[in-house]
């Protein structure tokens, strides 16, 4: 199992802290990561809310690119729809270069109705941007020359200067939450990456889902283990009562997005809730090397924390990464 950080980029105005400055906390835990023995560090790409203030990851990728030199950097996720394809294809070709072949490249169709809304598209738009602009970006880094004619996207014998380090192209995967999207992902041929609870409602489910998109791998012919990524929020102390008071009041801060912002349809995660099922870790070292050997079981091979959700203090998450690397890591690799 491989071990990374997912930086979800909330920085609520309560907490009084200036922009400039979270992102100087994100650069500081990247070198940590880097230090402590993860694999990756990823950053989500939302915009106009303190939900989530990463509007660019590969300009973020880019400058992280210069502060470390072994851990691979990665959007969780690139969201082609509020972009031209052509220049999401640059821009991380262009974060691919700079990091030094590092990228890790990964693609979703975003939740937010309120950010494409305010980007003047619907839903439904944004999902057929999104297959269609994911077609691009590969076409763009596979092809020499290339024509593409759809519903949104017209371009006539291009070519792009600037590609990926990286050949044939940066490792590439799909973020799934419905059936749909688990099968094609399989289909593809993709590895898959998902947020079990904004999909799931326990463990038992998430299997189900990974299975959904093993079998759907298989049956398009697609050999090897699957790559299966979660993304779990984390806050781990020796005291498991300890780690359950300290996570809470930022687990909740940071969640009070969802309760306006939601995707019509999906449920406000409740802390206790996903706690008791799992599908989040507030707990200690050894709970979580137990848990974590569960998503093993069911086909998880990748994990990456969320450990600076809704302000938890730097303090913090140094004490959850250094437990990381030194509690769990070792009884996985």
């Amino acid at each position: 199992m491989k071990f990374g950080i997912f930086i979800f980029g909330d920085n609520h105005p309560e907490l009084g802290r200036s922009n400039q400055k979270y992102y100087d906390e994100v650069l500081t835990m990247a070198e940590w990561a880097e230090e402590l023995g993860f694999d990756s560090f990823w950053l989500g790409e939302h915009h106009l809310y303190w939900y989530g203030t990463c509007v660019s990851p590969p300009m973020l990728i880019a400058a992280l690119g210069q502060r470390t030199k072994r851990i691979r950097l990665g959007p969780a996720i690139a969201v082609p729809s509020f972009h031209n394809p052509l220049i999401v294809a640059e821009e991380y070709a262009l974060a691919d270069n700079l990091c030094n072949g590092r990228l890790e490249f990964a693609l979703g169709s975003g939740f937010s109705p309120v950010e494409f809304e305010q980007f003047g598209m619907s839903m439904e738009e944004a999902k057929e941007k999104f297959w269609e602009g994911t077609e691009i970006i590969f076409k763009a880094w596979s092809q020499e020359k290339f024509s593409h004619h759809g519903k949104h996207y017209h371009f006539d014998n291009i070519s792009l200067y600037m590609q990926p380090l990286q050949k044939p192209m940066p490792p590439t995967w799909l973020a799934a939450s419905s059936d749909e999207t688990l099968i094609k992902a399989g289909q593809m041929g993709l590895p898959m990456m998902g947020i079990p609870f904004a999909r799931s409602q326990n463990l038992a489910d998430v299997r189900a889902k990974n299975d959904l998109y093993a079998n759907s791998l298989a049956q398009a012919g697609h050999s090897g283990k699957p790559n299966i990524l979660v993304a779990m929020h984390f806050y781990l102390h020796q005291n498991e009562q300890a780690a359950v008071a300290g996570a809470r009041p930022y687990f909740e801060r940071a969640i009070s997005f969802h309760k306006t912002h939601r995707r019509p349809g999906s449920k406000i995660p409740q802390f206790d809730n996903i706690k008791q099922e799992r599908l989040a870790l507030f707990t200690t070292p050894q709970d979580t090397v137990a848990i974590l050997r569960e998503y093993e079981k069911i086909g998880v091979t990748h994990v990456i924390a969320m450990v600076n959700f809704g302000g938890v203090p730097m303090g913090d998450v140094r004490r959850t990464l250094e437990l990381m690397s030194k509690e769990v890591f070792p009884k996985f690799k």
